[in-house]
């Protein structure tokens, strides 16, 4: 473990403990004493203004917050954390603090309000449902409502509410055919399965390559399968855990959950396993697995008939024979996309290099019958057909596409045809068509658009301390990290941004390709999909992971996936660095200040402000080297006064005035570093109402705005949010005392060095460098070391210059087997270390 992550473990490891100790300080952190965890769900109020649930049916309206009392008055009053409102009539039906309960395994949060009929108060029950797929933006919903008893529920789905979990790799590749059953991986709750039909008799409990989720089933925590008995003591025992990755065997896909709880029958097992048999059946797609036996010898055996047991190839053939007019269902999801709304209109693009138009329609035939009855797409300049319509919409994973053929006749006797691949781009990207490829016989078009968006991963940790690597994301151009004639294609938690010459495979978020001496694209290989967000590894780094790329070189049952491991690193906003390939999978670390998250500071007198983290100082006074307060005004003309440095002076104390009122003294210091942002927050300011006035100062960091000047950003009754672009936080006017730390091995403890270790430092450093030079001379020695260093010379200063597509020629009868990421099997080329280095 480096120096930056031991420290970073210390940091994490200390905030843990603190919170363990201070559980009992808000009712939104809830211990789960069997797990030895802490769900913290204080995210889940809002700081500024309170939650609102409408209910359109009996024309009410419910304020709430779940781990503080409401913002505003509840009929007139304090204290309430939920608020019925009807007719202009307020009713407090939850008082604050609730009770909370978390003994079944599910978290509930228990308010009682004021009377509701006689003696009978309100009450109010909120459910707190596990959910990893759910976003940031999760809303409570009001689940029923019994005027008679005066109750009500409501449930909130929400990543937080989710312990920890384990994971395997749910894709496999089989004799050139892809599977995938990532779709049968439930993300709030689990498959169910009575071992027989008796009201009492056992249940098998189990999850799709990963492990159950405990609100449910309070199995324990590693297993991906276990039998809930109720008739014993101890209801719940594991059936396996999650361990191994999806496998082929007797031409079966299959799970095998190992290790489970201790087998008592008198057999060689040590202990219980599970294996899930899956059978591929087209329209099987809402089915649960069936128990066949192997109870009584510790192996509990199912067999489950679904469409995700297909190969990725034949529910593409499927998908076509089942297709609609212009729509067609993804067969492992029931998702449809429908690209109707699209059709009655004519599209355009552009071959710019020859100032050729290209002209089409989306599932129907053009008006203008220029290049001929029946056209999709025309070539305006040469009144040539580059391929027929059709309605035939085909599924593909990462997106359909449609294929219009028997265009022209080519000089090789075939017929022009016309890809039109549709896919679920990044947030900001062009949603314009895209020419991807013009040659004398195909033509690839590309088309970011949300029509054909299925799902988006969420790009952020879902760890309390959640780090969002959102801000990584491209919308224009991809990352590109070259390695001696190899290119990788790298996206952050979405496909790839469509670019003339690259055509991996479709939907891809990693490509590897090399580049021939006309440099041009050849060899192109998917690295994977983005099907999982970012996750923590045991060091506290954040992993993500794409999987279900293309077919593995040495290992044809496994796909090539790749991993990027993200360092906290104040001082780098670079690319992705490869480290090395192995196991089938590619591994990329990527040194950036977007990975240390959100970390809190401290204050030094008079006007510094700390990174506690990476001991980064910045001096505000420079803010008022100029002036020294600011005027900000609002749209009501309410002037507010800002001094960060002179609060005490000018403002009695708080650094933002309006009027005789200071909105607060310094409660915090918060650098987020996966924003570039530091906030002052300050609270505590003169009484406003029955609270007091609270203020927030967000700083971001601008290297060509100079100091800048503070903007109001948001504004309430009694708090006030700016904003202040300005390179005085930005790393260039960081002063670090802590720049020449050394490591004491026994404790882990990072001491300053005084000037004599700056002194030491400096000889040292001459040294190394004496050291460097002699080593060169006798590496270069060598004529085989020098010719690698000319090649890395060499790659410093390449540019490469048009490029090409590699989709595969297909005549009218063979359009089901398209696909965006066909190649030439005999070009595959083998991908260890010294392949990849040294080709």
């Amino acid at each position: 473990m480096s120096k930056f992550n031991r420290l970073l473990f210390l940091y994490s490891l200390s905030s843990v403990i603190t919170s363990a100790l201070t559980v009992t300080s808000t009712v939104c952190e809830v211990p789960d004493r069997d797990l030895s965890y802490i769900y913290n769900l204080t995210k889940l109020s809002l700081n500024k203004e309170d939650i609102i649930i409408e209910n359109d049916y009996t024309n009410e309206t419910i304020h709430m917050q779940l781990c503080s009392p409401l913002k505003k008055k509840c009929n007139n009053q304090d204290g309430y954390a939920i608020c019925l409102i009807k007719n202009n009539t307020e009713k407090g039906i939850g008082k604050f603090p609730p009770e909370v309960d978390n003994r079944s395994g599910k978290i509930l949060f228990n308010f009682t309000g004021d009377n509701c009929l006689f003696d009978i108060k309100y009450k109010v029950q909120i459910i707190m449902q596990c959910d990893y797929a759910a976003e940031n933006n999760s809303h409570p919903k009001l689940s029923s409502y019994v005027d008679k008893q005066c109750n009500l529920f409501i449930s909130w789905n929400t990543t937080l509410a989710c312990g920890p979990r384990l994971q395997t790799n749910c894709t496999v590749v089989n004799n050139g055919y892809h599977y995938d059953l990532s779709p049968l991986t439930r993300s709030s709750n689990n498959y169910v399965i009575h071992i027989n039909n008796e009201k009492k008799s056992p249940k098998i409990v189990l999850n799709v390559c990963q492990s159950i989720i405990r609100q449910y089933a309070m199995c324990p925590i590693k297993s991906g399968a276990c039998l809930d008995d109720p008739e014993k003591p101890k209801r719940y025992s594991s059936l396996g855990e999650v361990q191994k990755p999806l496998f082929f065997k007797d031409e079966y896909l299959q799970i095998e959950y190992q290790d489970g709880a201790v087998c008592l029958q008198n057999i060689s097992t040590p202990h219980i396993k599970t294996t899930i048999k899956f059978v591929c059946h087209f329209e099987a797609t809402e089915t649960i697995p069936e128990y066949v036996g192997g109870r009584d010898d510790c192996h509990y055996q199912l067999v489950w008939y679904t469409a995700a047991a297909c190969s990725i190839e034949s529910l593409r053939n499927y998908s076509i024979k089942t297709a609609g007019k212009c729509s067609v269902t993804n067969p492992l999801t029931n998702f449809t996309y429908n690209f109707q709304s699209l059709m009655n209109r004519d599209y355009m693009v552009v071959n710019t290099s020859e100032n050729i138009k290209y002209k089409f329609r989306v599932c129907e035939a053009l008006t203008d019958n220029t290049c001929g009855i029946g056209i999709g797409i025309c070539n305006s300049k040469y009144s040539t057909s580059l391929g027929q319509a059709n309605t035939n919409l085909i599924w593909q994973q990462g997106g359909p596409y449609l294929n219009y053929t028997n265009g022209k006749l080519c000089d090789n006797g075939l017929h022009h045809y016309t890809v039109i691949g549709f896919f679920c781009g990044p947030e900001g990207s062009s949603n314009q068509p895209l020419l991807m490829e013009d040659s004398p016989c195909q033509t690839v078009i590309h088309w970011n658009i949300n029509l054909a968006c299925e799902k988006r991963i969420k790009c952020a940790t879902s760890n309390d301390d959640e780090i969002n690597l959102t801000p990584l994301i491209q919308s224009t151009n991809n990352y590109i990290v070259k390695v001696n004639g190899t290119e990788f294609h790298i996206n952050i938690c979405r496909p790839l941004v469509a670019t003339r010459g690259l055509t991996c495979a479709h939907g891809s978020a990693a490509c590897k390709v090399s580049v021939n001496s006309k440099n041009e694209y050849t060899n192109e290989t998917s690295l994977g999909f983005p099907e999982d967000s970012p996750t923590l590894n045991k060091d506290l780094q954040i992993i993500l992971r794409y999987t279900g790329g293309s077919q593995c070189p040495e290992n044809p049952v496994k796909s090539i996936s790749s991993n990027f491991t993200f360092v906290c690193d104040n001082n780098n906003q670079g690319l992705p660095v490869y480290k090395t390939y192995v196991n089938c999978t590619y591994m990329f670390e990527w040194n950036t200040s977007i990975a240390c998250g959100a970390v809190i500071g401290g204050w030094t007198p008079p006007c510094i402000i700390k990174d506690g983290f990476l001991s980064y100082e910045y001096d505000l006074s420079l803010l008022y080297k100029r002036e020294q307060i600011y005027y900000v005004k609002s749209k009501q003309d309410k002037e507010y006064s800002i001094n960060i440095c002179g609060g005490e002076k000018y403002c009695n104390g708080s650094a933002v005035c309006n009027g005789g009122n200071g909105y607060g003294s310094l409660k915090s210091v918060v650098f987020d570093y996966s924003r570039d942002d530091v906030k002052l927050k300050y609270s505590n300011g003169s009484k406003c109402n029955n609270s007091s006035y609270t203020s927030e100062v967000r700083f971001i960091c601008n290297d060509s705005i100079g100091i800048g000047v503070p903007k109001l950003l948001l504004e309430s009754q009694c708090s006030a949010e700016f904003e202040w672009h300005t390179e005085v936080i930005c790393t260039k006017h960081a002063n670090s005392r802590d720049a020449d730390r050394e490591e004491v091995p026994s404790s882990g403890i990072l001491l300053v060095s005084s000037s004599h270790g700056k002194h030491a430092g400096a000889i040292a450093g001459i040294v190394l460098t004496v050291i460097a030079v002699l080593a060169a001379l006798i590496y270069f020695r060598n004529p085989e070391k020098r010719a690698c260093f000319h090649s890395w010379i060499n790659l410093l200063s390449f540019r490469r210059g048009a490029g090409r597509v590699q989709y595969c020629r297909v005549d009218t009868t063979e359009e089901a087997r398209l696909l965006f990421d066909a190649s030439d099997p005999t070009q595959c080329q083998t991908d260890s270390d010294d392949d990849l280095l040294h080709a």
